[in-house]
């Protein structure tokens, strides 16, 4: 039973550190939902994906003057554009709630590792007591052959020590859960840590592919301008210049 009432201690304590996250996960019925934003990110890669994969058919069957190579070349940059916002305003909304979760963890910590201190202490003046009784019992049955009315003085000594006796093992216990709670937390912060880095790495990551998409568009576009202009010089129109990466949406 005892067990039991720790265990369920342990992990109330656990699960509060997961309650400023969940309650920002059920107040998320909007747009900006993690749901409806990782539903827009799969939707913008989708829309990209299909593009891109036909881009190359489209181009070949154009001639290079074609206004329609510049065009179909800027749609499929616009939808890498959108797709690189919404992955990354569904990441960025991730970190947050990570790093909430992160946060409220942390005070937890600190108020267990606070907390193991005291009881420790507990324990440790009710075994001085524990023995100070035993030793004062000790002595009195050691006197009770010459001083038979000890026995009743013994007897309330006996049922003190069985008193401190329960009041030490309840210190144990406590002692015990509250190390076991740390443990926990402890164990929940390391790997609330990691998650966070690693959320933040893809993050990183989206940028830079965003990056990379944006130049490669940049140069089909420039590539293709080349093409038109050695054919017709007079028809191509000015290479583009880079264009910068798209900003993250908020959420």
């Amino acid at each position: 039973m005892v067990r039991a009432g720790r265990l369920r201690l342990r992990w109330g304590v656990v699960a509060a550190a997961l309650a400023v996250a969940g309650a920002l996960s059920a107040q998320d019925a909007t747009v900006n939902s993690p749901a409806a934003l990782q539903e827009n990110a799969a939707k913008r890669t989708t829309e990209w994906s299909t593009l891109a994969t036909g881009l190359e058919r489209r181009l070949a069957r154009l001639l290079p003057c074609d206004p329609r190579v510049r065009t179909s070349i800027e749609e499929v940059s616009r939808a890498s554009d959108a797709r690189i916002v919404a992955l990354t305003s569904y990441w960025t909304l991730v970190s947050i709630k990570s790093k909430a979760q992160l946060e409220a963890i942390r005070p937890l910590l600190a108020q267990e590792e606070g907390r193991i201190g005291g009881w420790a202490k507990d324990h440790s003046d009710v075994q001085a007591e524990v023995a100070a009784i035993d030793a004062q019992s000790a002595a009195l049955v050691a006197s009770l052959q010459q001083l038979p009315a000890l026995a009743n003085p013994q007897k309330n000594l006996q049922s003190i020590a069985q008193m401190h006796g329960t009041l030490e093992k309840q210190a144990q216990e406590r002692e015990t859960g509250t190390a076991e709670i740390l443990a926990d937390l402890r164990e929940l912060l390391k790997a609330s840590q990691a998650r966070q880095a690693a959320i933040e790495d893809r993050v990183k990551a989206i940028t830079m592919e965003g990056e990379r998409w944006n130049g490669y568009y940049t140069a089909r576009l420039a590539r293709a301008q080349i093409e038109c202009s050695l054919i017709n010089p007079a028809a191509a129109p000015p290479a583009p210049a880079a264009r910068p990466a798209p900003p993250a949406k908020k959420p």
